[in-house]
């Protein structure tokens, strides 16, 4: 009697499992390739989507949304000049081993009073906390040398600082606009100095501070074209490169002179 008991017991506890579902997403892109050519001067993307809320008719549950685009990884180093016998030159510098070629965050409301300190360090929400991965320090010699947590810090900042810069990094505040109850839309200004490869959004969805649900699609940001080849064959072949462009050079300064000969 009692082993049919803890059966029921067990039965009812995985029906009412399933009865129960979270908030969840639905999330879409307006294009999911970016075609790259000389006359590229930047674009935007649309990521639009729904909220399928457990309870529709529930009033006092608080949603947001945050919408983040990141690029492909890759190690960068981060350079600082020191003036030595009176010159300017690239004196330390730290490496930092995977830092995001590109970074946009929106969200319907500051990211201060959408989700906690917390939950922004482990997601990385936030340009503050984004993840360079492990960092390495240098000297001038290219070796390594010891790196402190204040020195990390100083060259994390000058990297996001130079991205801000290059319009690379960004942050809006305000960028995710909900329509109606359920509807939302964000657009991402895409630069025209933007890398390629193969990017991601991520769309979270907050209740009440928590992170109900999150979706992911992916965005191919492509050179096509006569510059796909040329950056092909630059990075595929450096060697060859390298020396057509150098015939090419002499070729178009000797004709040159020929067509401007007096």
């Amino acid at each position: 009697m009692r082993n049919a008991a803890i059966v029921l017991s067990f039965l009812w506890a995985i029906f009412a499992s399933w009865s129960v579902q979270a908030d969840q997403l639905v999330t879409d892109l307006s294009e999911h390739q970016i075609s790259i050519r000389s006359n590229f001067t930047g674009t935007e993307i649309l990521i639009f989507g729904a909220v399928e809320a457990e309870d529709p008719t529930d009033l006092a549950t608080e949603r947001d949304i945050v919408v983040v685009v990141t690029g492909p990884e890759g190690p960068v180093t981060v350079r600082r000049k020191d003036r030595i016998a009176g010159i300017w030159i690239n004196y330390d510098a730290v490496r930092f081993e995977r830092v995001p070629s590109f970074y946009s965050v929106s969200s319907t409301r500051p990211l201060s009073r959408v989700v906690s300190m917390d939950t922004r360090t482990i997601e990385g929400l936030g340009l503050r906390h984004i993840g360079l991965g492990a960092a390495t320090g240098l000297g001038p010699t290219g070796t390594e040398t010891s790196l402190s947590e204040d020195e990390q810090k100083v060259f994390s900042q000058a990297l996001l600082r130079n991205k801000q810069n290059q319009n690379l990094y960004r942050a809006e505040p305000s960028g995710v606009a909900f329509l109606g109850r359920s509807l939302f839309r964000a657009t991402v200004d895409i630069p025209s100095n933007v890398p390629n490869g193969l990017y991601t959004a991520k769309v979270y969805l907050v209740s009440n501070g928590q992170i109900s649900d999150a979706a992911s699609t992916p965005l191919f940001i492509v050179k096509s074209g006569m510059e796909r080849a040329i950056y092909s064959f630059a990075h595929e072949q450096p060697l060859l490169y390298g020396i057509f462009a150098v015939v090419f050079a002499t070729f178009a300064g000797w004709a040159a002179t020929l067509i401007f000969k007096d």
